[in-house]
């Protein structure tokens, strides 16, 4: 296998592989053809002179998962997902894709948000799969991280796959569960951002409890 740089447009030495439209990846030769369908594209990624075109910022979408709750919650524009040491949410991509049987994915950390404590889970994304991604996002460090809708997260490259591969033929992954927004989540989230304080103050109140009750036993003692 082999990187496979990424040209959204025509240049005197490559031939453009990505498209955004369907009709222009069945234009391409769809699943056998050489080209891979990107919807929402962040065309600037490829278009800057300045950046590197061997791998692709995916950005968060418009839909997450704690791992401590049964339901999806919705990201609204203007919306941040906050994560607390040691938390862990599965994020869906703002970008849709389908891959042709050449190409295979193959996602990893970036290494800007590793160096603040934020990574993610290393994952595939198969030939011919279509839909968008999922992927598990950790705050390994030991200060709150917040993340806003549509910012880059992690990376995405594309390899080159040789001989007749066997396409993804299921749905495509989406996360699980119903929309939920509960309010005393924000509580929960505060407790246990707070914990320590919390401890601290409930030994505190525990001290002033029993000396208060010795005391009270030494008052009524004859």
């Amino acid at each position: 296998m082999s990187v496979v740089p990424l040209f959204l447009e025509d240049s005197p030495r490559s031939l453009r592989n990505v498209v955004e439209t369907e009709q222009e990846f069945n234009a391409a030769g769809g699943i056998n053809g050489l080209s891979v369908l990107i919807r929402n594209l962040d065309r600037e990624q490829l278009l800057a002179q300045d950046k590197t075109n061997v791998s692709y910022d995916l950005r968060v979408g418009e839909e997450y998962r704690d791992h401590r709750d049964t339901g999806k919650k919705p990201l609204r524009e203007s919306e941040d997902i906050v994560l607390r040491p040691g938390a862990a949410v599965i994020v869906e991509t703002e970008e849709y894709f389908h891959l042709p049987r050449t190409l295979f994915g193959h996602i990893v950390p970036r290494v800007t948000l590793l160096q603040e404590g934020l990574s993610n889970t290393s994952s595939k994304v198969d030939p011919g799969y279509s839909g968008r991604l999922l992927i598990t996002i950790f705050n390994l460090g030991k200060q709150e991280i917040k993340i806003r809708r549509k910012e880059k997260f992690c990376c995405l490259y594309l390899l080159q796959v040789s001989g007749e591969a066997r396409t993804y033929d299921k749905p495509p992954k989406r996360i699980e569960g119903p929309a939920t927004k509960r309010p005393w989540d924000h509580i929960r989230d505060r407790l246990e951002a707070n914990n320590g304080l919390i401890s601290a103050i409930l030994i505190v109140a525990t001290l002033i409890l029993t000396l208060a009750q010795l005391m009270s036993l030494f008052h009524v003692m004859p």
